[in-house]
């Protein structure tokens, strides 16, 4: 057996297997040689969670284990990659890597699905191409909806934002289990609880049916479909359990992006006999919620179905030195330490408010600085809490140079709310064309439409655009046949005073007044609020709607000049490799920076005062344990605006704790031991020919079969074995 029997003495036993590189830790080494059945692991960011998991893995092999015994589940293709990598660094030769079993969730569940499917399903994994099967969905469920037992008509709308928060929603209630209603509730209970509104769970429920055809079978999978699917068949048919491969060792990364839906195929896996799990997250990682996903996973999930858990902690972090860390640890009333002898430095930073460019001067200053001081430019990022926050700075760097790429965000000029405008600037000046491109004109086009609030056919829409963005001289017959004659009498009258006022407006006005007259005249901000059915979005898009206003103010140019400064701004984004990455604090999750930059910590903005506190909380330790050398806070000149988070930090606390602790570390640092005396501390590898292995084998070499490497264990004279050291 790969384990000890429970009966068996509690001893902990000795590591098998000695990694390459590194000295293990005593919690690492705990973990690695853990003989309970689930081992959760609570660990902190930047403490090497999945560098310890291989560890285990690795151990596995040392004692027995073939690879495909070994079950390596993460929830990305990035993370599942870190951890091929970390196998090898450690010494795993790469034949025995290729064999493990190494997958996300989503890739595992299809994987396991395709042996019991006749043929495989087209995976379909773009808006683009699901939207079509969507929209058949709600066709369906708008020829039932007399038949509903609902006391208020439903309303459905079929533009890409509604697309977007249905599929949001589809993947909520799919990861949650949500999908259909039980005996004992009702619909609208279920999607008062799941989070979503009754709306999208109907629409949810009749796609499903769309796809999973009782008479074929699945049609198409989406994004995380497999996941729901095999999660439901294992829950419906568990016999089918028995025809799965037999893991022994399921080792599970990053479990605080869990949901209920890859938790029950966890769990279901991990009751099978003689399965061990070793699962790996940090309960301060969790901003997915919206997605389902819960700290709950990391261990009530488990208690409730499985006795004897064990949890263990990997408390240091690898990641940043002592000052950040303790920092995090005050912030988030946990243990947290650091193994790294690096004076990571923290800067706080004031803003003054009186102007939004004011704003974005500190931070250009720091990046300069670091520049100057050395240091790379792709490893300095500027972390926002939402997209808004970016117009100021984007153009900071336009204006100044700088060169930037977005991560998991469009720039400001190209969002859905700012195009709108743009396109109505065009309408009155009558020129579409100083946009260039072709593409950036249809979403000129769709931007309208969208904000028209019009039922536009997806056929027609997608003609109308296309000829305009290559004629765009036709733009005004979209607004006179499409706009206006599609329109109610009420909107009518919204567009067309819009349009005679623009027209007479001097080319020559203020922008600033042009756009506030604009955004008036056509009731914007409730349009806003009947668009995103989700609150914060609507929210978010008017506070970027009013960053683009104090941009326009700043610059206080003449509409017509305006306009063609945000046509000018479309060609100068650079999107080299060396250039400042900015992102949103959770598109950053699982990356690490060298330089970290957090400006607009002010009360309001982050915290948000519209989200969950916990997930506020989240959020801002995921975007401070991103550094690694310099964690850059911009904060409000006012202290009474600075952000609550800034000052749990208690940086003035820290000093003389922090130097105390470089000191140890510094004096900590290993000395390498000389490997020709007796008692090397370090074992020794062997280059050993198959036809002297016996010799070898005699005087006390041991072979290793996960490096498949002959070596001298700690303890023994190398000089013994030096016809077969390995020169370098």
């Amino acid at each position: 057996m790969y384990w000890r029997s429970a009966l068996a003495p509690k001893m902990a036993p000795k590591p098998r297997f000695i990694p390459k590189g590194i000295v293990a830790t005593a919690e690492q080494i705990a973990i690695q040689c853990s003989q309970h059945r689930i081992t959760l692991i609570e660990a902190n960011a930047g403490a090497a969670k999945t560098t310890t998991l291989a560890l285990r893995i690795a151990e596995g092999l040392a004692r027995g284990l073939v690879p495909e015994q070994i079950l390596a589940l993460v929830f990305t293709p990035e993370a599942r990659e870190v951890l091929h990598q970390r196998l090898i660094q450690l010494g795993v030769a790469p034949i025995v890597v290729r064999k493990l079993p190494l997958h996300t969730v989503e890739e595992f569940a299809r994987q396991v699905l395709s042996f019991w499917e006749e043929s495989l399903p087209p995976s379909l994994d773009s808006l683009h191409e699901l939207k079509p099967m969507a929209l058949e969905a709600l066709e369906h469920l708008s020829q039932k909806q007399d038949q509903l037992p609902y006391g208020e008509e439903l309303e459905f709308r079929t533009h890409h934002v509604a697309l977007s928060q249905f599929f949001e929603s589809q993947l909520r209630l799919k990861a949650s289990l949500n999908v259909f209603v039980s005996e004992d509730e009702t619909a609208s209970e279920k999607a008062l609880q799941a989070g979503v509104t009754l709306s999208d769970l109907l629409w949810t429920q009749h796609y499903e049916i769309l796809r999973q055809s009782p008479y074929e079978g699945v049609l198409f999978r989406g994004p995380q479909d497999g996941t729901y699917d095999l999660a439901c068949t294992l829950l419906e048919q568990r016999e089918l359990l028995d025809l799965l491969p037999e893991y022994r060792l399921i080792v599970v990364d990053e479990l605080h992006d869990a949901n209920e839906a890859s938790f029950q195929i966890m769990r279901l896996l991990a009751q099978r006999p003689q399965a061990y799990v070793v699962a790996a997250g940090d309960k301060d990682q969790v901003i997915y919620k919206h997605l389902a996903a819960d700290a709950t996973y990391l261990s009530a999930r488990f208690a409730a179905y499985f006795e004897g858990i064990v949890s263990m902690p990997l408390s240091a972090t690898y990641r940043h030195g002592p000052y950040l860390a303790y920092a995090t640890a005050q912030f988030k009333q946990k243990k947290v330490e650091s193994l790294l002898p690096l004076a990571t430095q923290i800067h706080v930073r004031p803003y003054s408010d009186a102007t939004p460019q004011q704003a974005v001067v500190p931070v250009q200053q720091a990046i300069l600085q670091w520049q100057r001081q050395g240091g790379s430019l792709k490893q300095c990022a500027v972390l926002l809490r939402d997209v808004h926050q970016s117009i100021h700075i984007e153009n900071t760097f336009l204006q100044q140079g700088v060169p930037y790429q977005l991560h998991g965000m469009t720039s400001y000029l190209q969002r859905d709310e700012i195009l709108f405008l743009r396109g109505w600037l065009a309408l009155a000046l009558e020129d579409l064309a100083a946009i260039q491109g072709e593409d950036m004109r249809v979403r000129v086009i769709r931007a309208m439409a969208l904000f028209s609030e019009l039922p536009f056919n997806e056929q027609e829409l997608e003609a109308a655009a296309t000829e305009i963005a290559e004629t765009p001289a036709l733009l005004r017959f979209f607004y006179e046949g499409q706009l206006v004659r599609r329109a109610s009498a009420q909107d009518q009258w919204r567009f067309k005073e819009t349009l005679q006022y623009l027209k007479q407006v001097d080319p020559h006005s203020s922008a600033t007044e042009v756009l506030q007259t604009v955004l008036r005249l056509l009731d914007v901000e409730n349009v806003a609020k009947r668009i995103y059915v989700f609150d914060h979005a609507a929210q978010v898009m008017q506070k970027s709607i009013q960053a683009f206003l104090d941009m326009a103010t700043v610059l206080d140019l003449p509409v017509a000049s305006f306009y063609q400064w945000c046509a000018q701004q479309d060609q100068k984004l650079n999107n080299s490799s060396e250039s400042v990455v900015l992102s949103c604090v959770a598109q950053a999750k699982g990356k690490e920076f060298e330089h970290v930059l957090m400006p607009y910590l002010a009360m309001g903005e982050f915290p948000s005062m519209q989200h969950d506190t916990e997930m506020e909380r989240n959020l801002f330790y995921v975007g401070i344990t991103r550094a690694q050398k310099r964690l850059s806070l911009f904060v409000p000149q006012n202290e009474h605006q600075v952000s609550e988070y800034v000052r749990e930090l208690r940086l003035d606390t820290l000093a003389d704790i922090t130097q105390q602790r470089l000191q140890q570390l510094q004096q900590m640092q290993p000395t390498r031991a000389p490997q020709t005396q007796a008692g090397a501390t370090e074992r020794v590898n062997l280059h050993v020919p198959f036809a002297e292995k016996d010799q070898a084998k005699g005087l006390g070499a041991r072979w290793d079969p996960v490096q498949r490497v002959w070596f001298v264990p700690p303890g023994l004279n190398p000089a013994a074995f030096k016809q077969w050291w390995v020169r370098s």
